[in-house]
This record gives structure tokens, C-alpha cells and sequence, in this order.
């Protein structure tokens, strides 16, 4: 009996050790910073910390960034444990999905190097306007900038309060379409894995829900949600192509309502999908768009 209530400690023992969270990371002056995403970054940059970024990877706009000088950008993929290894940061900050062992190495692969981690925009958690403010928050704690971050975070709830109050509208369906780049192919983001919805909403449209998951529209879909109005977004967008004049074009879409009507507008990607620190832009977008 005794060797196996020993046998059964050992067991729990080991369970708890493998199963722990990671660490919390401790507030300290970091100077040496990888970021990992487009929307993290954006949120340093506002708060002046570009000097104290040593590498970029995972860019939704790569383009975008051209207009910042000196960025040191790794890749715009997924940059590998070596290249980020030999910059010896002193704190990575990304997006949820950059932390797994196939991409640039889990949390715990950093923490036994002794690097700390700072997860944004997190997407086992439902995304939402909250989380977003969390995050933002989460940045100020970690940082010592609490007041900055706050006043970023007030600033955020006052444009959703001056948006709703512009509601004054009948509702109208709205379907988001994120273009993939492949010939006349669309993802279908769901609310728990976006902001569009979110914004759509309170700017008095119905956003469609076509359910929980993350896929590739089918045509006929579309053509059966047949809906007023369409926003796309476009990951990596490519300037020499025009997605609504590509949409418009399609034999197969010309007798949608929002296609006939041109109820069309294309917003950029980051905002609409992960967030950023300042999302009056694409409220503003959004609003005039359900307006006219």
C-alpha cells in the first residue's frame, strides 16, 4: 500500500510540474526586444519603444512598415530559434500562434534560455474589443507605462461610445470577406476570432455569422447570404491588385444587391482582424460606409 500511495504521488507530482502554466513575466527595463506580429509592433511603436526592438517577424502588412526607417525586420514569416537566439533578446512579444514548437519554439523552449515571453493578441481566447484592451494593459503592466497604456485604453472605449451614438440607421447585413490572394477565394472569419463583427455591430450593422470556424467561402455560400453590404480584408495585400474591382467582375457575384449597388469597402487587415492602439480609422470607415 505504501509503494503505491508513493507511486501515486510521484504521479500527480509530475502531472502538476508538466501541466504548470508558464511563468508570469516580472516587470523590468527590457532593452533588447523581439516582436512577433504586426499588431504588437504597431502597439510599441506608439509607445516609443522602437529603439529597444532588435527584430520583427510575422508581418500582416509588410509594406506598411516601409514607411518606418531602420526597422530591423527578420523575415516576413516566421523567423527561426537561431536568428532570434543570436540577437540575445531580452523579451519576445507576440501573438499567441508564434509560440508553438513548429513555428519559433513554445513558451517553455524560451524559458529554459532564460528569455522571457509576453503573449498578445491570443487566439485560444475569444477575441473581442476587451481583449484587445487587455492586452494593451498587459503591455503597460509589463512595461512600468501604466499610464500611457491607460490613456490608450480610455481613448478606446470613447470611440466605441461615439460610434454607437452615430447608430441611427435600420440594420443592415453585412458580410466580412478576408480575400486569400488566390484567384476569387475568401476566408470567412467568425466572431470569436476577429473585431470586424464587433465593430460592424456597434456601428449599427448585422454582421453574418456563418458559424464558429475559420474556412474558405464556397461561392454559393455568398451568393445565398446575399447581403447589403461587404467589407474585405486582405492579409499581405498587394497594391497592384484591385479585390473590389475583383469581386465586382465575378460572373458568378454580379447580381448580389451589395455587388449591383457597389456597397462595397476594403479596410486594412490588422485593425479589423487582431487590433491595434488605435482603431477610430476603421470605426470611422465602417460607420460612413453603413451610412451612405
Amino acid at each position: 500500500m505504501k509503494k503505491y500511495n508513493l507511486l501515486l504521488f510521484i504521479l500527480v507530482f509530475l502531472f502538476h510540474c508538466c501541466d504548470a502554466p508558464p511563468k508570469k513575466t516580472a516587470r523590468r527595463n527590457f532593452n533588447r526586444i523581439v516582436v512577433l506580429g504586426q499588431a504588437p509592433l504597431e502597439i510599441l511603436l506608439k509607445l516609443g519603444y522602437k529603439d529597444k526592438i532588435v527584430g520583427i517577424g510575422y508581418l500582416d502588412q509588410p509594406e506598411e512598415l516601409k514607411r518606418t526607417d531602420h526597422l530591423p525586420v527578420l523575415t516576413v514569416g516566421w523567423p527561426d530559434q537561431e536568428s532570434i537566439l543570436a540577437l540575445k533578446p531580452d523579451l519576445i512579444l507576440g501573438l499567441e500562434s508564434a509560440f508553438r514548437s513548429n513555428r519559433t519554439g513554445d513558451i517553455r523552449f524560451w524559458e529554459s534560455r532564460g528569455v522571457p515571453t509576453c503573449i498578445i493578441d491570443n487566439y485560444k481566447l475569444d477575441k473581442n474589443l476587451e481583449s484587445l484592451r487587455a492586452d494593451l494593459k498587459k503591455i503597460g503592466t509589463l512595461l512600468g507605462i501604466e499610464s500611457r497604456t491607460d490613456s490608450l485604453i480610455l481613448k478606446s472605449r470613447e470611440v466605441s461610445r461615439k460610434y454607437k451614438q452615430r447608430n441611427n440607421r435600420p440594420s443592415q447585413r453585412v458580410l466580412h470577406l478576408s480575400y486569400t490572394g488566390i484567384g476569387d477565394q475568401y476566408y470567412y472569419y467568425p466572431p470569436a476570432m476577429c473585431l470586424i463583427d464587433e465593430i460592424i455591430t456597434e456601428c449599427g450593422g448585422q454582421y453574418i455569422d456563418l458559424g464558429s470556424n475559420y474556412f474558405i467561402i464556397p461561392l454559393e455560400t455568398i451568393i445565398q447570404s446575399d447581403p447589403d453590404k461587404i467589407v474585405i480584408t486582405w492579409f499581405r495585400k498587394q497594391d497592384k491588385i484591385d479585390v473590389i474591382q475583383k469581386l465586382c467582375v465575378n460572373p458568378f457575384l454580379q447580381h448580389l444587391r451589395a455587388v449591383k449597388n457597389r456597397q462595397i469597402i476594403e479596410v486594412d487587415y490588422t485593425p479589423a482582424i487582431r487590433g491595434t492602439y488605435d482603431m477610430e480609422p476603421v470605426y470611422c470607415s465602417i460607420s460612413n460606409f453603413l451610412q451612405r
